[in-house]
């Protein structure tokens, strides 16, 4: 009669404390890296400061926000992300108002309004310029209001200011502000400067916007 030396039973026991083991770290790792892509994700959606721009909800006037910082960077339609500056909404009109999903159906959001966000604080002077991209509604004045709003620690509207603009290419400076080292608004004005003609971008769009319809 052979003689046995061990039985299987055990074997299946560190099999299945190794597989469990296995497991319990995989989960913690996933659960980390969760985590991690969770915090990323907040550090990239933060901002410091937002600058609204709007405008009448039934005008079909399609303007502009630029918005210039202290190293010269320009954002505006063409040019949506520079330095610590995005444009999250770029604004046509009353024709962008309306939304058709992928089921066909259509939503109507009456609003006109951009948006701007500083994701960043760098020290020193900012300019923000509405502009007429295209005046659809001929020879009446748009006006637009214009608010820049710090967001940290608390949303807290530090200037506003209402312009209006009259027909295709007007141009006017609804603010100036100037940000200090600790991140504080310190000084606020409206003296003028062009930014829109003085920044390059595609013709081809305002000829078609223009005269296509």
């Amino acid at each position: 009669m052979k003689r046995s030396y061990g039985s299987p039973t055990a074997f299946f026991d560190l099999i299945f404390n190794i597989l469990c083991c296995f497991v319990v770290l995989f989960s913690i790792s996933f659960l980390l890296m969760s985590k991690k892509i969770d915090e990323d994700r907040k550090i990239k959606a933060n901002a410091e400061f937002m600058i609204t721009a709007t405008w009448p909800e039934t005008s079909d006037d399609d303007v502009d926000t630029y918005v210039e910082d202290p190293m010269g960077n320009i954002v505006f339609f063409n040019r949506r992300a520079e330095g610590l500056m995005h444009l999250d909404r770029d604004d046509l009109g009353k024709r962008s108002d309306t939304i058709r999903s992928a089921d066909g159906t259509i939503y109507v959001v009456k609003e006109n309004k951009e948006i701007v966000t500083l994701r960043g604080i760098i020290p020193g002077e900012y300019v923000v310029n509405v502009h007429m991209y295209l005046d659809r509604l001929k020879d009446v004045p748009t006006p637009v209001n214009v608010k820049l709003e710090k967001l940290n620690p608390q949303v807290k509207i530090v200037t506003a200011s209402r312009v209006m603009l009259g027909n295709t290419a007007d141009e006017k400076t609804a603010f100036r502000f100037v940000i200090d080292g600790e991140g504080y608004v310190s000084d606020t004005s409206t003296l003028y400067k062009q930014l829109a003609r003085a920044t390059p971008y595609d013709e081809t769009e305002f000829i078609y916007n223009q005269y296509g319809d």
